[in-house]
């Protein structure tokens, strides 16, 4: 079974796309959000010395890890998604689309 894929479609789509976190950010700590969990994304990692136990409490913990779970989940779909379009192979116009 061969796929087809409308780049042009799929450029609109991408194009009309609000610009917004692909998970909500509501209920999320924003000390453990922005000090904890983006640094130790990106691959810095942190000491437990330089966490301010203070900026939240349990239950933001738990918020975050919902958060977190949610992210992953996302990421997953987008590498699914990625990986679907890297299968589709190339076809060959009938008409010529450049000189």
């Amino acid at each position: 079974m061969s796929m087809k894929l409308n780049l042009k479609l799929l450029a609109t789509r991408f194009f009309q796309a609000k610009e917004e976190p692909p998970v909500p950010e509501d209920g999320v700590n924003h000390y453990l959000l922005e000090h904890v969990l983006r640094p130790n994304l990106e691959g810095n990692l942190l000491c437990l010395g330089d966490i301010d136990f203070d900026a939240f409490d349990a239950d933001d913990v738990s918020a975050l890890e919902d958060y977190y779970e949610k992210l992953s989940k996302a990421s997953q779909n987008l590498s699914q998604f990625a990986q679907t379009v890297g299968r589709v192979p190339p076809a060959a116009r009938e008409a010529r689309t450049f000189c």
